[in-house]
């Protein structure tokens, strides 16, 4: 189980996690709690901010939000 934050999109459906390979992030659909602990999470929110700024900066993500964790788990408990 995460905690902390992660980058959703903005109606909180798809989170940003990292490919299989480690190498890229991909947007994915939350199914289960299982997409959610596959995700990119950090534990402070200045962190969070840093990290949704320098992907931008990047040109990997569009806009994103920054939500705590047990917010999308809540979904499924």
């Amino acid at each position: 189980m995460q905690t902390g934050y992660a980058l959703c999109s903005s109606d909180l459906q798809r989170i940003l996690c990292l490919t299989e390979d480690q190498s890229m992030v991909e947007l994915i659909e939350i199914e289960s709690t299982r997409d959610i602990n596959r995700s990119i999470c950090v534990s402070d929110l200045t962190e969070a901010r840093n990290i949704a700024d320098r992907l931008q900066n990047a040109g990997l993500i569009c806009e994103l939000e920054i939500a705590n964790v047990a917010r999308l788990y809540k979904r499924f408990y």
